[in-house]
C-alpha cells in the first residue's frame, strides 16, 4: 500500500499548487506588452498623481505672471468730539465738519523681479514635468520586468506540471505493480519522494508568480486579474546587442535621461534664484495717492507719495551667499548625475552583452531534443531497460536545464529593458 504519511503531503501540494492562483486571481487576461503599457499609462495611480503635480506647478507659473493688486484704504472718523461747537454729527460724521480720507497704493517691483519670479516658476514646472517622465521610465521598467518575469515563471511551472503529470502516471502504475508484488516498496517510495520534491519546488515558483502578478496588478491599477503575457519571442530572439554602439548609447543617455535633466533644471533654478536674490537687494517702490477731508493742513487735502526701503543695513547679503553656494552644489550634482548615467549605461550594456553571448552559444534544438528523449526515458524505465537512478538523474537534469534556460531567456529580455532604462529611451525594441 502507498505510504499514508507521504501521500498526505503529496496530495496537499497537488491541490495547493493547482488552486493557488485561482484562489487569488478571479479573471484571466492575455495581454501583449503594448497593451500592458497603454493600460499602465492610462490607469497607474502614481502617474495620475504626478500628472496633477505637473499641472499644479504650471499653475504657479500662471500665478507668477500676475501683477500685484493695488491697495485702497478708506478711513472715516467714528466720533466727532467737536460736533456741538462746529456742527455736524456726533458719530460717523460725513459732513464737511467730519473726517474722511481715502488712499490708494500700488507696489512696483524693480530690477526685473517679476520676470525672474516667472522664470523660477517655469523652471520649477519643467523640473516637475521631467520628474513625471522619469517616473514613467522607472515604473515602465518595473512593468516590463514584471511582464517577462510572469511569462517565464509560467514556462517554468509548465515544465514542473509536465514532469509531475508523468511521475503521477508512474506512481499509479507502480502502485498497481506494488500491490501485485512486482515493485519494491523502496522503489515506489523513491518515486513518490521525487514527486513530493517537484511539487514543493513548483509551489515555490507559484509563490513567486503570485508576487509578480500582484505587483503587476498594482502597476496596472487592476485587482485579481491573472495576466497571461504574450511577448514577441521571435523579435526577442533576433535582437543582437553587438549591433549597438556603446558610445552612442552613452551620448543618447546624456541627452535624454530625465533624472539628469532634472539635475540640470535644478541648477538652472538655483542660478535663477541667485539672480532673483541679487535683485531683492534693490528696493521696490510703492506709489500712493490720496485725499483727506479735514486731516491735513488744508481742507480737502490731496496728495501723492513715494515709499521705498533704504538699503543701509540689509542688502540681502545672506540670501545671496546661500544662493551662490546652492549653485555650486547643483553643479557638482549635475556632474555626479552625468557620471552615474555613464556608469549605468556601461553596466547595462556589459550585462546584456554577456547574457546575449551565453544565449548565442546555446543550441536552440537542445531543449526540444532533451524533451523528446524525456519520453523515451520514461518508456525505457517502465520497461525496466534503465535503472531508477538513471531515470531520476535524467529527470532532474531535464528539469534543471529547462529552468536554467527560462532563467536565461528572462535575464536576456530583462537586460534589454535595463539598457532602455539606463539610456532613458527604447533603443532595444
Amino acid at each position: 500500500m502507498l505510504s499514508k504519511k507521504l501521500f498526505i503531503p503529496v496530495a496537499f501540494l497537488l491541490l495547493s499548487s493547482a488552486t493557488y492562483c485561482q484562489e487569488i486571481f478571479k479573471d484571466t487576461l492575455k495581454i501583449s506588452s503594448t497593451q500592458a503599457e497603454n493600460t499602465f499609462i492610462k490607469q497607474n495611480l502614481l502617474l495620475l498623481s504626478e500628472k496633477f503635480n505637473v499641472d499644479a506647478a504650471k499653475a504657479q507659473t500662471l500665478q507668477a505672471k500676475l501683477f500685484n493688486n493695488p491697495t485702497i484704504q478708506i478711513n472715516q472718523g467714528a466720533i466727532n468730539p467737536e460736533y456741538k461747537t462746529n456742527g455736524g454729527k456726533h458719530y460717523f460724521d460725513m459732513t464737511s465738519t467730519g473726517e474722511t480720507s481715502v488712499q490708494i497704493q500700488k507696489l512696483f517691483l524693480l530690477a526685473g523681479k517679476r520676470n525672474k519670479q516667472i522664470k523660477m516658476a517655469e523652471l520649477s514646472a519643467n523640473k516637475e514635468e521631467q520628474n513625471y517622465f522619469n517616473l514613467i521610465r522607472t515604473l515602465k521598467y518595473s512593468l516590463r520586468g514584471g511582464f517577462y518575469n510572469i511569462y517565464y515563471l509560467e514556462q517554468i511551472i509548465k515544465v514542473y506540471d509536465k514532469e509531475i503529470a508523468s511521475l503521477n502516471k508512474v506512481v499509479n502504475v507502480f502502485q498497481s505493480q506494488y500491490e501485485k508484488g512486482y515493485v519494491s516498496k523502496k522503489e515506489l517510495l523513491r518515486i513518490e519522494s521525487t514527486l513530493f520534491t517537484l511539487e514543493s519546488e513548483k509551489l515555490g515558483f507559484s509563490t513567486q508568480l503570485v508576487g509578480s502578478l500582484t505587483d503587476f496588478n498594482v502597476l496596472m491599477h487592476t485587482s485579481s486579474v491573472y495576466y497571461v503575457p504574450q511577448p514577441d519571442t521571435v523579435a526577442l530572439a533576433q535582437v543582437s546587442i553587438s549591433k549597438l554602439n556603446l558610445q552612442s548609447l552613452v551620448d543618447t543617455a546624456i541627452q535624454g535621461r530625465y533624472d539628469l535633466k532634472m539635475a540640470k533644471y535644478d541648477l538652472s533654478a538655483n542660478q535663477a534664484n541667485l539672480s532673483y536674490q541679487r535683485a531683492l537687494s534693490i528696493p521696490d517702490v510703492t506709489l500712493s495717492a490720496g485725499w483727506d477731508k479735514n486731516g491735513g493742513y488744508v481742507h480737502d487735502y490731496s496728495f501723492i507719495g513715494l515709499q521705498f526701503d533704504l538699503p543701509v543695513f540689509n542688502r540681502n547679503q545672506g540670501n545671496i551667499k546661500s544662493a551662490k553656494l546652492n549653485v555650486e552644489s547643483s553643479r557638482y550634482k549635475v556632474q555626479s548625475a552625468e557620471e552615474q548615467v555613464r556608469a549605468d549605461v556601461m553596466q547595462a550594456y556589459a550585462g546584456a552583452y554577456e547574457t546575449d553571448k551565453v544565449y548565442r552559444r546555446f543550441d536552440t534544438k537542445f531543449m526540444s531534443d532533451l524533451e523528446g528523449l524525456n519520453g523515451e526515458m520514461m518508456k525505457n524505465y517502465l520497461k525496466k531497460n534503465i535503472s531508477l537512478i538513471e531515470f531520476l538523474d535524467y529527470y532532474d537534469a531535464y528539469k534543471q536545464n529547462a529552468v536554467q534556460l527560462n532563467n536565461l531567456l528572462y535575464n536576456r529580455a530583462n537586460s534589454f529593458e535595463t539598457i532602455n532604462y539606463s539610456v532613458g529611451k527604447d533603443v532595444v525594441k
